[in-house]
């Protein structure tokens, strides 16, 4: 296949799986206000929650999870501030995009290295470029928040360093003025802090035995109550995450597979820039064949 352009995502295998539950959680959540009223009048007689009746799947949509993200795979990073892959010296470090395909092609076939996958593969490589060191950063953030990889880090840290050390070279920091108030926490005292913890741990073992005392019918509408809070957590977490994938913004992805030499000659073909986006990283996801599909999903491949 070809380099494609293609934008971040929340895999649909994922979001798919999240859905399946929606009318569990969402009827749950209803019982759960149908349970408190039903705690007014307590009966011996055991009665069994509606919402468990629908939350068959439940069970089959967490082994179908654990499946599609319990993937081991192998990763290479390749950016400007790499001995060995990024160009020029000091301050001027670059890397161009086709010398960035060029590093991940090269080191498929690197047999110094221990973790070099073999055999039949699965490949996602991901490369994005920029021509300015600016927008260069603002990408790297960008991409750092969907996927915080140490190396993508290592690279942002590096050129916000850059940046700052160019608007900052001509400045000459005076000395600061005489001693301010600042605010402070008690606890930020070593000694306080360890005892308001020993006493504390004296005081919880105190209140263990004063909620004893708490009305169970009390008790478990307070139980009910979280309960309901979790729920709506549970599913305003997922769709923050949606969201934040949608924010790291279009990239240029492949789809390769084969034997790693296979692997490689497709990531050499013509990719979308030229040298003159200085500014390149580039990612290589390799697994066995059919275990990167929530990758393949992320990437819209």
């Amino acid at each position: 296949m070809a380099w494609q352009s293609a934008a971040i995502q929340f895999p649909p295998s994922a979001k798919a799986l999240s859905d399946s539950v929606d009318s569990t959680l969402a009827q749950g959540r209803g019982e759960i206000d149908t349970a408190l009223s039903r705690l007014g009048d307590v009966s011996p007689q055991f009665v069994k929650n509606p919402t468990a009746a629908t939350a068959q799947g439940s069970a089959a949509a967490q082994n179908n999870l654990v499946a599609l993200f319990g993937v081991d795979l192998r990763l290479l990073v390749v950016h400007p501030y790499q001995e060995g892959v990024g160009q020029g010296t000091g301050y001027s470090r670059h890397l161009s995009a086709p010398n960035a395909q060029l590093a991940l092609a090269e080191k498929l076939g690197d047999a110094w290295d221990t973790h070099t996958p073999a055999g039949t593969l699965e490949a996602v490589a991901v490369l994005f470029a920029e021509q300015t060191l600016e927008a260069f950063a603002a990408r790297l953030a960008a991409i750092g928040q969907a996927f915080p990889v140490p190396e993508l880090r290592m690279a942002e840290r590096r050129t916000d360093h850059l940046l700052r050390l160019e608007a900052e070279k001509s400045v000459l920091p005076g000395a600061p003025l005489g001693g301010h108030w600042r605010p402070r926490h008690l606890q930020q005292l070593l000694p306080a802090r360890a005892s308001a913890g020993s006493i504390g741990a004296e005081i919880a073992c105190a209140y263990g035995y004063e909620v004893e005392n708490t009305d169970p019918l009390a008790e478990l509408q307070n139980l009910a109550a979280k309960k309901q809070t979790h729920l709506d957590a549970v599913r305003a977490a997922t769709e923050n995450l949606v969201a934040q994938f949608a924010a790291s913004g279009p990239t240029w992805c492949l789809s390769a597979s084969g034997s790693a030499r296979e692997v490689a000659e497709q990531i050499k073909a013509a990719g979308p820039y030229g040298h003159d986006h200085v500014f390149a990283t580039a990612l290589l996801f390799v697994g066995a064949p059919g275990e990167l599909t929530a990758l393949q999903e992320m990437f819209g491949l």
